[in-house]
């Protein structure tokens, strides 16, 4: 849509965006809602599919695990359940356009081994499988292991984590990092790893096991590298995960699903062009920041959103105008964390300052 279409039609102004009055003039802020509804994402291809290109491969510490730099995060809604088909085709195409990793893990109610364990069936033996342990229906640790294998047909897992909160070293479940590294040892797993929300939680794990790779809320506009005073100023922590061997994950690039649909309505009014793709815009800040992670895991719901994604991935580089509508978004938009979430989710109320980034 042309920047006249928006003179013309308006500002945007829906129950997301509503409680800001619809206003973006100096000194407003725009307060995010949390919302997900499956009619924000149509399932229509409005999209032409990536000519060209290629997604970068890395390695997951210096486990041979290659990964692509960017992956699948399989997390899904509720409302998407139903479109099973939809989401194979997207699936596949994604694996066709150079995604060989795949994030998937149960939660919520919304199961996803075995369908994610059918739409992957036919590139199995050449796909990367990233899961989060994370015990359902009264299995134990060893249950829920061998149940994943079993869903997906395999003898190993290629990448498997805990989230820091499931292992504390010293604490109730602690027996489940010894499950883990004994596993690798057997080669059923070739890559342990953590997910964080917090900096102190990867401190615990990080001196106590050798992990092979950490996973950290990173984006544009939060993140948990940011020392709070300047922009581009990092704590340690990317380069203490590196220094241990282990890769740097970057999840949530687009923040969380609640908040995608309303961030992109934010940015439509902030785009002088007109022209502008809020999602690669995000993707590119990643890819540019430095951080440089070795794979960075984003929710898709549509193969739009996946075309789009790939197209980043294809074309890194980032201009000045997606640069300038960031700022601007950063400036405007507030998520309203500590009213909508458990204390693990309050890192979206850290909001970044302008980064350096690399060339």
């Amino acid at each position: 849509m042309k920047r006249r279409d928006f003179i013309k039609n308006g500002a945007i102004c829906t129950g997301a965006l509503s409680a800001a009055g619809c206003s973006l003039m100096p000194g407003k802020k725009i307060y995010l809602e949390k919302r997900f509804d499956a009619k924000d994402y149509p399932f229509k291809i409005t999209r032409s599919r990536p000519k060209t290109g290629a997604v970068p491969v890395r390695e997951i510490g210096n486990t041979g695990v290659n990964v692509s730099s960017f992956g699948y995060g399989a997390h899904m809604q509720h409302d998407m359940v139903p479109f099973v088909k939809e989401r194979e085709n997207m699936i596949r195409e994604s694996y066709e356009l150079g995604i060989n990793t795949f994030d998937i893990y149960d939660h919520w109610g919304v199961e996803q081994f075995e369908p994610m364990g059918k739409h992957l069936a036919p590139m199995m033996d050449d796909v990367v499988l990233s899961l989060n342990l994370h015990l359902r229906d009264g299995r134990n640790t060893d249950q829920e292991f061998n149940r994943a294998l079993r869903i997906f047909k395999r003898d190993h897992i290629d990448m498997y984590r805990l989230n820091v909160n499931l292992g504390k070293p010293g604490g109730e479940h602690y027996d489940k990092w010894e499950k883990l590294f004994r596993w690798k040892e057997q080669g059923k797993i070739r890559a342990v790893g953590l997910s964080i929300h917090a900096p102190e939680e990867a401190e615990m794990i990080l001196d106590e096991f050798p992990l092979d790779y950490v996973i950290i809320p990173y984006n544009f506009y939060h993140n948990l590298l940011w020392d709070g005073r300047t922009g581009g100023k990092y704590e340690p922590l990317a380069k203490r995960i590196e220094d241990k061997g282990a890769s740097v994950v970057v999840m949530k690039p687009f923040a969380t699903d609640w908040f995608a649909a309303p961030m992109i309505e934010a940015a439509k009014q902030l785009d002088e062009t007109g022209e502008l793709s809020l999602p690669q815009a995000m993707l590119r800040w990643v890819l540019n920041s430095p951080v440089d992670p070795d794979l960075t895991i984003g929710g898709m719901f549509t193969m739009d959103h996946m075309y789009e994604d790939v197209e980043a991935w294809y074309n890194p580089s980032i201009s000045r105008e997606e640069r300038k509508l960031l700022k601007k978004l950063r400036n405007v938009a507030r998520i309203k964390a500590a009213s909508l979430y458990p204390k693990e989710y309050h890192f979206l109320d850290q909001w970044a300052v302008e980064p350096v980034h690399t060339a």
